[in-house]
């Protein structure tokens, strides 16, 4: 089995990316000092270019009972994110895993950030959708707060939802969701806000196996470890760390395999105890 590719059960979970970043997190954990990350060092050494991120811009695809769904479109080829170069190589992955665009029913957007929304229509032509036979789902609060005046008028958040997402509407190919809903047999989505108003995560089941993809209530794989970090892109901070409190508690317990955007590729792993504290172990 490629080590791109996970089995839950009968349900099977590719990992793509849109490509890695050198990433200042102080942007990201402005109250936590840059001292701080080294002791992560040894533990993720694949997460650093010492001192900063390598952030990786992850998006999986999953296919259950002849249906394919994708988890999010990454950043796209539209230049900087927060200071940042960004590689665009979402297409050029589908190309090299031999998947080809047309083969997606269901784009998943775990909530409406730039760095998850922005292949979601081609560059070349912004009006038409890249995933041609794909129904668009988000939630109805993020919907709503991402097409408020206020964020539509601010240049950092506004431009990707007018790039990105409202051409998805006109085109009539956008679904609100407004709760639990299962979005492929076996793949449920929830509500888990905080990072966003809608935000949401995909709970994947089959057999005996539980997997969670987790979506940006991760900001890291160390904040599996430190989850009362501030994470500044959270909408409501306190609902963010309450969240992520809860989804850990959960996928410990029932030992879910843990998936996430933005944790070391191919981005997913178990939680782990060592010396009296949770961890991230890639798997």
């Amino acid at each position: 089995m490629s080590k791109d590719v996970l089995n839950v059960g009968d349900i099977s979970v590719t990992s793509l990316t849109d490509g890695r970043l050198v990433f200042d997190q102080r942007i990201t954990f402005p109250e936590t000092p840059l001292e701080h990350w080294e002791q992560y060092y040894d533990i993720f050494p694949e997460y650093f270019s010492k001192p900063y991120f390598l952030l990786n811009l992850g998006v999986f695809l999953m296919r259950s009972a002849g249906k394919t769904l994708v988890a999010d479109t990454g950043f796209g080829p539209h230049g900087q994110m927060l200071g940042s170069d960004t590689p665009a190589d979402l297409l050029n992955d589908f190309e090299r895993k031999r998947i080809r665009t047309d083969e997606i029913d269901t784009i998943f957007l775990t909530h409406l950030h730039g760095d998850h929304v922005g292949w979601n229509t081609r560059p070349e032509e912004l009006s038409k959708p890249t995933f041609e036979n794909a129904r668009y789902r988000v939630h109805r609060a993020d919907w709503e707060h991402f097409t408020s005046p206020e964020i539509l008028a601010d240049e950092l958040r506004g431009e990707a939802v007018k790039r990105s997402v409202i051409p998805l509407d006109d085109a009539g190919v956008l679904d609100l969701i407004e709760g639990e809903e299962e979005l492929a047999p076996g793949i449920t989505a929830i509500h888990t806000p905080g990072h966003t108003p809608g935000h949401m995560s995909l709970i994947i089941s089959s057999g005996r196996e539980r997997a969670l993809l987790i979506g940006d209530v991760l900001g890291s794989p160390m904040h599996v470890t430190d989850p009362d970090l501030t994470y500044w892109p959270d909408t409501d901070k306190e609902q963010g760390k309450a969240t992520r409190h809860d989804l850990l508690d959960m996928a410990e317990d029932e030992n879910m395999v843990v998936l996430g955007s933005h944790l070391s590729p191919p981005g997913w792993g178990l939680l782990v105890r060592w010396q009296g504290r949770r961890y991230w172990k890639g798997m």
